[in-house]
Order: C-alpha cells, then sequence, then structure tokens
C-alpha cells in the first residue's frame, strides 16, 4: 500500500490564487450567458448561432477529458504509444460523420440526434435510442467524474468524496445557469488550459531529468512504439491475431467504429456540433478536431514515458498503487508552488469538461426525447427551461453517486472505452440504417436496439470472465451489424418519401 508523504507541501498563496482566478472565470461565464437562455431551445442548441471556433475547442475539451489529462499518462507511464493508432481510424471516422451524419441531422433540423430518429422512424425508436444513450453516458462519464476526484484526492490529501462534491457543484452552477453556450465556452477556455498545463509540465520534467534520459529510458522499455504489426507472443493461438487491441488494423478498425458511434450516436458530442449556423461549419469543427486531438492524446503518453523515467532516476520514491494515480500523484508531491496550482487547475478543468457537457446532453436529450413526447404537457416552451435546469441538476447528482460507487474501479482510460461498447453498436446500427437505406420500422427497432445491447452486455461478461475468447473491442463492431440487420428484416411499413431528406 502506498503512503502519504508527510513532506508534502500544502497549496500556497499562489495556488490558491491561481485555482480561484479559474472557478471565478467559469463562474463568470455560466452568469453571463444565462442571461442570453430566452427558451429550452436556446439553452440546448444556442438557436444554432455559435462560432464554429469555439465548437471545435468545446468537441476536443469534452474527448479529452480527465481520461486523457490523467488516465493517458498512466498508459505512457505503464505501457507505450500504441493507444495513439486509434487515432488513424478516428480521423477517418470523423470525415464519414461530417458527411452522412451530420447532413441528416441538418436536414431534419433535429433538437437533438434522437429527435432525428423521431423523425424518420417514430417515438418508439426514438424513446429507446435516449434510454440507451442516458444509461451508457450516465455510465461513463461517471467514470471520468471519478477519475477526476480521484485525481484531486492525490493532488490536495482531501477525501474522495470532498473532491466529488466539489466538481459536481461548481459544474451544476455555471451549466444549470447558462446551458450549451456557457458549457462551449467554458470548454474554450478549458481546452486552453489543460493543453498548456501538459506542455509545461512535460517542460518541467525534461528540465528535471533531460531529454536525452527521457529518451534513453523510454527506447530501453520500448515505450515509444506507436505501430504494431504483428503479435509479439510466441503462441500460435490465432485469437492473439483476433483480438489484441495493440495490433494496428484492430486499434484503427476500433477507432473507427468508437468514433463514429460517439460523434454520430452519442447527444454528448453532438449536441455541440448541432449548434453551429451551418452544416459546414459543423462539418469543419469535427474533422478539424480530429487532427488536433491526436497530437494533444501524443503529449500526454510522452508526460506518462517522462514520468516513467523521472522514477527510474529517482527509484527510491514510494509511488502509489496503479499506473493510472501516478500524474495526479507527482502533481501533488513533485511540483513546486504555483506550478502545483496552474495543474490542479488543468485537473479541474479536464474533469470539468467532460461534466458540464454530460450534464447537458442528458438534461436535453430527457426533456426533447422522454419529457415532451411523454408528458405531453401544455406548459410552454419557454418554461421548459426550468425543466431543464432541473434536469440539469437531477443528472449531476445521480452522475455524482455512481462515480462514488466506482471510486475503487481500475485501469480508468479503458474502463471507459468498455462501457461504451455495450450500447454504442445498437445505437450505431440504428443510425446507420436510418441514413443509408429506406428501411426500418419503428416496432421492429427498438427491439434490435434492446436485444444488441444486452447481446453486447453479456458477451463484455463473458470476455471479462475469459470464458468466450474475444477481445471487447469488437463489440460495438457486433452490435451495429446485429441491430442493422435484425431492424432492416423485421417486417415494416413502407415510409414516407420524406425521409430522404437524410440523403
Amino acid at each position: 500500500m502506498y503512503q502519504q508523504n508527510n513532506i508534502t507541501q500544502q497549496l500556497s498563496l499562489t495556488d490558491v490564487a491561481i485555482v480561484t482566478a479559474y472557478f471565478l472565470a467559469v463562474l463568470s461565464i455560466g452568469y453571463y450567458h444565462s442571461k442570453k437562455n430566452r427558451n429550452s431551445e436556446d439553452y440546448i442548441n444556442g438557436n444554432r448561432q455559435l462560432p464554429w471556433l469555439a465548437v471545435l475547442g468545446s468537441l476536443v475539451a469534452t474527448e479529452v477529458s480527465a481520461s486523457t489529462f490523467l488516465a493517458t499518462p498512466g498508459v505512457g507511464f505503464s505501457e507505450n504509444m500504441n493507444y495513439l493508432q486509434m487515432g488513424i481510424g478516428s480521423v477517418f471516422a470523423r470525415i464519414f460523420i461530417a458527411w452522412f451524419f451530420l447532413g441528416a441531422f441538418y436536414s431534419f433540423n433535429s433538437l437533438t440526434i434522437y429527435d432525428y430518429l423521431g423523425q424518420r422512424f417514430g417515438n418508439k425508436t426514438r424513446y429507446c435510442s435516449s434510454i440507451l444513450f442516458i444509461l451508457s453516458r450516465l455510465l461513463a462519464s461517471s467514470v471520468r467524474l471519478m477519475i477526476a476526484a480521484t485525481g484531486l484526492s492525490l493532488i490536495l490529501h482531501w477525501p474522495f468524496v470532498a473532491c466529488l462534491t466539489t466538481l459536481t457543484v461548481i459544474a451544476i452552477i455555471y451549466t444549470g445557469n447558462g446551458g450549451i453556450r456557457s458549457i462551449i465556452w467554458t470548454d474554450v477556455l478549458q481546452a486552453i488550459v489543460f493543453i498548456a498545463c501538459g506542455i509545461t509540465v512535460l517542460i518541467y520534467i525534461i528540465n528535471s531529468i533531460s531529454f536525452s534520459t527521457i529518451m534513453e529510458l523510454g527506447t530501453a522499455e520500448n515505450r515509444f512504439e506507436i505501430i504494431r504489426l504483428s503479435n509479439q507472443s510466441t503462441s500460435l493461438d490465432n485469437a492473439r491475431w483476433f483480438n489484441d487491441p495493440t495490433l494496428l488494423y484492430i486499434a484503427v478498425l476500433f477507432g473507427f467504429l468508437s468514433t463514429t458511434a460517439a460523434f454520430g450516436t452519442d447527444q454528448d458530442l453532438t449536441q455541440r456540433m448541432l449548434t453551429c449556423k451551418d452544416v459546414d461549419y459543423a462539418r469543419r469543427s469535427v474533422v478539424l478536431s480530429g487532427v488536433i486531438s491526436l497530437p494533444i492524446a501524443a503529449l500526454f503518453l510522452f508526460i506518462g514515458i517522462s514520468l516513467f523515467a523521472y522514477y527510474q532516476v529517482h527509484s527510491g520514491t514510494n509511488l502509489p498503487v496503479g499506473a493510472d494515480k501516478v500524474f495526479p500523484w507527482f502533481i501533488g508531491n513533485e511540483l513546486p508552488s504555483g506550478l502545483r496550482g496552474l495543474l490542479l487547475v488543468g485537473v479541474l478543468a479536464a474533469a470539468m469538461s467532460s461534466l458540464d457537457s454530460a450534464m447537458g446532453a442528458l438534461s436535453s436529450s430527457a426533456l426533447v426525447d422522454l419529457y415532451r413526447p411523454l408528458v405531453k404537457s401544455t406548459i410552454s416552451i419557454k418554461n421548459d427551461l426550468w425543466v431543464s435546469r432541473a434536469l440539469t441538476i437531477t443528472f449531476g447528482v445521480i452522475l455524482a453517486i455512481i462515480a462514488f460507487l466506482l471510486k475503487d474501479a481500475e485501469g480508468f482510460l479503458w474502463l471507459t472505452f468498455k462501457i461504451g461498447s455495450v450500447t454504442y453498436g445498437s445505437l450505431l446500427g440504428i443510425f446507420l440504417l436510418g441514413i443509408l437505406s429506406r428501411s426500418g420500422s419503428d416496432s421492429g427497432n427498438w427491439i434490435g436496439m434492446l436485444s444488441g445491447a444486452i447481446l453486447c452486455g453479456f458477451l463484455l461478461i463473458m470476455i471479462e470472465k475469459e470464458i468466450v475468447p474475444l477481445g471487447w473491442t469488437w463489440l460495438i463492431l457486433i452490435g451495429a451489424a446485429w441491430t442493422f440487420f435484425f431492424s432492416y428484416y423485421w417486417p415494416q411499413k413502407k415510409l414516407y418519401e420524406t425521409d430522404r431528406k437524410a440523403w
């Protein structure tokens, strides 16, 4: 067990001033944009008047989040840079999303992407897809919140619950007030902050042990490997060639499928793309986000490798158990005053960039796709603004509760992918059906989605228990294929020709 370093310095006045300035900036942005929300539509999509560069910054911030800032260095520390192979497939996926999915969403003038499914197929499809999104987003975003609270706890040596509560309350305040405008503009600030923090801490480590030392020790342990074309095991087991996620062709395929599912079927990411003035601006933001996110991931992997070299040089250091915890421990125990405060702000920025967007997406989907069509309220759309805010608070509390229950989980980075793989396949399959074909039945679609998610959930359990010799990276493909073909061949009524607007 790791023991707390007794000589750890407390936060200095400089550190406190940096953190306070950051909080004031974030809360000010939320307050400023709260005055612009006239109704729930403004709250959800900003009246589609947000600049595409701001949307680009928000996409980068949300995608990177606490998983990249805190968990990715752990992968570099304990493994290598094979993770970057997924970025190749991710770039191609964004191009695919830009020209097919976004065209359909803007053609139907959808307020949420599940609203598109409701117009394309019917409300059964809409309800099922929205519920699957809400369940998977609650779990995946709770993992990210847990990562951030764990990192903050290691840095400040505060109780986990105190860190979790602080992050949640602050995010609820500015997100609940400002809506999507607040989310996007605070994300722009947060993206700038944590990228600057990553570069700064890397410079500090290089100055401490030298760049040549990092390269020498990293190379000796094969930490700089990016491309892997063959399985390094001497075993003749063909399953290794089929399931090893570090092999190039599997990593690229998974990168393509997971990014297509995330950017095309997850309201958390697509919500901000629907705030642009037109589809061309939205396409520009999503494609460029891939170009930017890849070097950011490389930066934080390199930080992990640099930390590996740093603690090879300082070999007597008593590190915490688990590679995921090394970077936050380094921030709290090794960095000098001022720099510690700056990196603490980076942790906060990474945490809240994913938390605020999750709360916004969950509340918008619950309002538009469940509350309005199911309740059939006579309350005006303007009054729905208060319903949106109430839902934002509710989901914030639920996220915090789930994050607390997950606090002892390990393998942070891969855990977020595994959770998403259970439902992403079903969602991807039904969106592909709507966009690429004339087929589809409202009754058959929800059965196909639900059965596909159950199938993937069952397979994931069998994979984790090592009963089924299958890599979890194939689950999205399995779920998408099952849902697409199940729904495609389900007996159906003729669909309206207006559905061709998606083309």
